[in-house]
């Protein structure tokens, strides 16, 4: 039996992740019977009490990180701030657990550099970030355009919500969602961005060797991607309702295999895009990602 700890249960995630270890169906069968949620961490117990009483009993609710390491085998991290991940994974990367850091992986990039040295050299595979980047039109966008079915893309447009100044971080905290989406369907290797609010409308241009990505972080938004080429334009409406069944089978084989299903960069890029963004929005031009790495 894998002993689940999850850290940070305000987050509606938590819920989620517990629920789906935790509770059996109508005949009595777990869908990860070699898994079980046993601890629970967060600054503020109420979240956690809930949990514990709406799904499990025999949860144990702990006082501190520290407390939480003796009664886990691997964690997840899902506190909404990503200010805080990093504090709350180290701890048990050291003692060589495999964790899944939910969205956004940190908010520093020092702190993410940190984290995937830490688990380097103790030999601890990782995984977490956006779940939104699992939706099954990403996936297709991504082989899509890999294929070369219609050429290079002359344009990528994705519309997710998403502000610089809210709470939890900003856009680190639900800006990551369209981001994410964005290098796992466009790829990694962004040149540049681009960022501005007007109105109430923040917006980002990645910006990328031979084509540009528009990020529109809309309250009132649609949950689109659309990708222009030459001669094609395809337009995929996002479905989003599966990903927390897919993140817990990804940290389900990471935890059974030992190996990272994610790489580095696919860990660190968001962070580093993020940043990017936040900077360009505050400071008015265009920020080359070299500046960062």
């Amino acid at each position: 039996m894998f002993r689940v700890g999850i850290l940070g249960t305000e987050n509606s995630h938590a819920t989620k992740f517990a629920s789906i270890f935790n509770t059996p169906d109508a005949a009595g069968n777990f869908v990860y019977p070699d898994f079980k949620v046993t601890a629970l961490y967060a600054m503020e117990k109420e979240p956690s009490e809930k949990i514990k009483n709406d799904i499990d009993p025999s949860i144990t609710i702990v006082n501190s990180i520290e407390e939480m390491i003796s009664l886990v085998d691997c964690i997840m991290v899902t506190a909404r701030h990503g200010k805080y991940h990093a504090e709350m994974a180290l701890p048990f990367i050291e003692k060589g657990m495999p964790a899944f850091i939910d969205k956004p992986f940190t908010i520093d990039i020092a702190e993410g550099r940190k984290i995937l040295e830490t688990a380097r050299k103790n030999n601890v595979p990782l995984c977490g970030g956006s779940g939104c980047k699992f939706a099954p039109q990403i996936l297709d966008n991504y082989n899509t355009i890999q294929a070369g079915t219609y050429g290079l893309p002359t344009f990528g447009f994705i519309d997710f919500p998403g502000n610089l100044e809210g709470d939890y971080g900003g856009i680190y905290f639900y800006g990551v969602h369209a981001v994410e989406m964005a290098l796992f369907s466009f790829g990694m290797d962004v040149k540049a961005v681009t960022a501005h609010i007007n109105g109430n409308n923040l917006m980002s241009v990645l910006h990328y060797e031979k084509f540009d990505v528009v990020l529109n972080f809309a309250t009132a938004r649609k949950n689109q991607v659309i990708t222009f080429y030459a001669k094609n334009t395809i337009y995929n409406p996002l479905d989003i309702s599966k990903i927390f069944d897919v993140e817990c089978e990804m940290f389900v084989n990471m935890v059974r295999s030992g190996k990272s299903p994610m790489t580095d960069d696919q860990l660190l890029a968001p962070v580093v895009v993020l940043n990017a963004i936040d900077r360009s929005a505050r400071q008015g031009r265009k920020v080359n990602i070299t500046e960062l790495n």
